[in-house]
C-alpha cells in the first residue's frame, strides 16, 4: 500500500520537494480515509420496517431521506430512510444511522467532532479550521464547525456534573494521595448584552435607520464586564508536590452552588475510602467566594481534617503595599519580618496585627500611609483566624492559591481573544468545555 502511495504520489506532486511530496502522499490517504468512511457509513444503514431505539419501536416512512455527516476527511452523503415513533401523533423522526454511528450534534462524525471539540477549547472556530486544514484534513466550513461545537459544548454544560461523575470512575491516581487544596475566584468577561429600553437603545436605532440592510438587523446591543467563575480541586502526593489539578469555570449568570458541587464531588470521591485526607480551602477572603468552604462544611464527611486558609500571597500584599507607602527603603528590612512572623509563628498574624495598630497609632502619618495601614489592619483583623500558615505548612498542605489564579489565567487565554464578546450559552459551554480539557478529561 506504501508503495502504491508513492507511485501514485509521485505523478500528483507539482515538485520533488519533501513537502510537495508530503502533500501529495497525505491528500492520497485522504482520499482513501474518505471512502472507508463512505463505505462503512453505507455498511451501517438500515432499511428495516422497524427499529427500536432506547427502547421505544421507531417505524420506516415512505419517503427517501438523505443524511449529510462532516468527518475529518471530508462530507458524506448518505441515503437512509426516516423513521417516526410508533403510538404518537406526529412524534419526533430519526436516522438510526445517527445513532449507530454516534454522529455528535446532527451531522459531526465522532472524530471529527473530539478533534475539533479539543481544539475549540483553546483556540477559535477560525483557527480551528486553519489548524485542522494545515494538519491535512478537510474540515467543513468555518459557520458549520461553530454551529455544532456550539450544540456539543451546550450539552456538556448542561450534563458537566455527570460527565465528571462518569469519567472519575475509569481515573485512578498513580501516587499517593497526600493531601487536597481547592479554591474559588472570579474573572472579567466581556459579555454581548441587549440594550433595555431606554435613550441609549433608542440611538443606537436611530442611527441604524441611516443605513440600507440586505438582512434583518440584529438587535441593538451593548458590551459589558462580567465577572465569571473559576475553581479548582488539586491533589498533592506525600511529598507535598502537586501531582493533578482539576479546573472548573462557569459565566457570570450560572448557579455558582452547582459549580463548587462539583468539586465537592471530586474531593468527596478521593476521600470515600481515606479519611485522613486533609483537605485545605485557600482563596482570598471576599464574601462571596464563601460558599466554597460553607459546601464543604456541609457534605465532608465526620472525621476529614478540615482547613480554610487565607491565600497568603493575598495577605502580603496588603503588607508590601504598607511598605511602599512608607517610601522609605525599607530600613528595618519589614517585608522579611513580616513573612518570618506569618511563616514560622503560630501567632504570626496576632503579631502582625499588634505591629500595624502601633503604626496606625504614630501622629503626622502621611495620607496615603495611613490608609495602606487601614486597608492592612482591617484585612488581618478580620481574617486572622484563617492565617494559619505554619501549621499548615507542618501538616504539607500548600499556603497559597496559585492553581486557582492559574485557572483563570488559562480560562482567560479562551476567552479573551482580541475583539471577543459573548451571549451565555456560548461562554457557558466554551468555560465548561475548557475545564475538562484542562483537567485532561
Amino acid at each position: 500500500m506504501a508503495e502504491a502511495i508513492m507511485r501514485r504520489a509521485r505523478t500528483r506532486a507539482s515538485g520533488d520537494s519533501w513537502m510537495e511530496q508530503s502533500f501529495a502522499e497525505r491528500s492520497i490517504a485522504g482520499e482513501l480515509m474518505w471512502r472507508c468512511e463512505q463505505k462503512r457509513l453505507e455498511a451501517a444503514r438500515t432499511t428495516a420496517s422497524r427499529v427500536t431505539v432506547d427502547g421505544e419501536p421507531y417505524k420506516r416512512l415512505s419517503q427517501e431521506s438523505t443524511c449529510l455527516y462532516h468527518g475529518l476527511w471530508g462530507a458524506h452523503v448518505v441515503d437512509e430512510p426516516l423513521y417516526r415513533r410508533e403510538g404518537v401523533r406526529n412524534g419526533p423522526t430519526i436516522h438510526p444511522l445517527d445513532v449507530v454511528v454516534g454522529v455528535v450534534d446532527g451531522s459531526l462524525l465522532p472524530d471529527l467532532a473530539l478533534a475539533a471539540g479539543g481544539l475549540a477549547a483553546t483556540l477559535t472556530s477560525r483557527e480551528v479550521e486553519a489548524t485542522l486544514a494545515r494538519l491535512g484534513f478537510l474540515p467543513p466550513s468555518r459557520t458549520t464547525l461553530k454551529n455544532r461545537l456550539d450544540g456539543l459544548y451546550g450539552d456538556m454544560a448542561t450534563t458537566a456534573r455527570e460527565l465528571e461523575g462518569n469519567v472519575r470512575v475509569e481515573e485512578d491516581l498513580d501516587f499517593e494521595l497526600g493531601s487536597i487544596s481547592c479554591g474559588l475566584d472570579r474573572f472579567a468577561a466581556r459579555m454581548r448584552e441587549e440594550l433595555p429600553e431606554g435613550p441609549k437603545r433608542d440611538a443606537k436605532l436611530a442611527a441604524r435607520q441611516q443605513r440600507v440592510y440586505q438582512r434583518t438587523p440584529v438587535d441593538p446591543c451593548e458590551c459589558n464586564w462580567r465577572m465569571a467563575w473559576a475553581g479548582n480541586v488539586t491533589l498533592y502526593d506525600t511529598d507535598g508536590e502537586a501531582r493533578r489539578t482539576l479546573r472548573y469555570g462557569a459565566d457570570a449568570d450560572a448557579d455558582v452552588d452547582d459549580l463548587v458541587a462539583r468539586m465537592a464531588d471530586e474531593i468527596i470521591h478521593h476521600i470515600e475510602h481515606r479519611r485522613d485526607v486533609p483537605v485545605v480551602t485557600i482563596q482570598d477572603g471576599a464574601a462571596e467566594l464563601e460558599t466554597l468552604p460553607r459546601e464543604l462544611r456541609e457534605r465532608l464527611p465526620e472525621g476529614v481534617p478540615r482547613w480554610q486558609l487565607v491565600d497568603f500571597h493575598h495577605a502580603i500584599a496588603y503588607l508590601d503595599a504598607v511598605i511602599v507607602a512608607c517610601n522609605d527603603g525599607d530600613p528595618y528590612d519589614m517585608r522579611r519580618t513580616y513573612r518570618n512572623w506569618l511563616l514560622n509563628e503560630e501567632d504570626g498574624a496576632q503579631r502582625v496585627v499588634r505591629h500595624l495598630r502601633r503604626e496606625a497609632d504614630k501622629p503626622d502619618l502621611e495620607a496615603t500611609v495611613a490608609a495602606a495601614l487601614h486597608s492592612a489592619l482591617t484585612y488581618f483583623k478580620k481574617r486572622r483566624p484563617l492565617m494559619k500558615y505554619k501549621a499548615a505548612r507542618e501538616h504539607g498542605m500548600a499556603i497559597g492559591s496559585g492553581a486557582t489564579e492559574s485557572t483563570c489565567a488559562l480560562h482567560q487565554l479562551r476567552v479573551k481573544h482580541p475583539g471577543s464578546q459573548w451571549e451565555v450559552p456560548g461562554l457557558r459551554g466554551v468555560i465548561t468545555a475548557r475545564g475538562l480539557q484542562l483537567s485532561g478529561r
